[in-house]
């Protein structure tokens, strides 16, 4: 029995459902948008230098630095969250691109093995 043909049929079915990828332009690569670093301000501690320990001066500056500091952390919290959405978005659109593909692909197999 000659084997022969069998390679070659074994050898230019893959070939052949690959032409259609092939004859396609190559996609341009194209780099991802970086992400933005945060705009959060620390708030500067308060320091006792300059002030009196315990003056009404120093107690104001640490109010302060309190309530900027709950804000800094807010900001930060924001951008987290701001920036999961960005990356969920990012993988739900590689994500729907793989599904596209395996389904193209499924399509040709389907084709392939009616035209046999």
């Amino acid at each position: 029995m000659n084997s022969r043909p069998f390679l070659i049929a074994l050898v230019a079915l893959p070939a052949l459902a690959a032409l259609p990828a092939l004859a396609q332009a190559p996609a341009t690569a194209t780099a991802m948008p970086a992400v933005p670093a945060h705009n959060c301000v620390p708030p500067r501690y308060p320091s006792e230098a300059g002030l009196q320990k315990r003056g009404e001066a120093y107690n104001r500056s640490v109010e302060a630095f309190n309530r900027d500091f709950k804000t800094y952390g807010e900001c930060i919290k924001k951008y987290v969250d701001d920036t999961k959405l960005w990356v969920k978005a990012a993988a739900d659109a590689g994500n729907k691109a793989i599904d596209e593909y395996n389904k193209y692909a499924e399509e040709i197999k389907q084709k392939i093995e009616a035209e046999k």
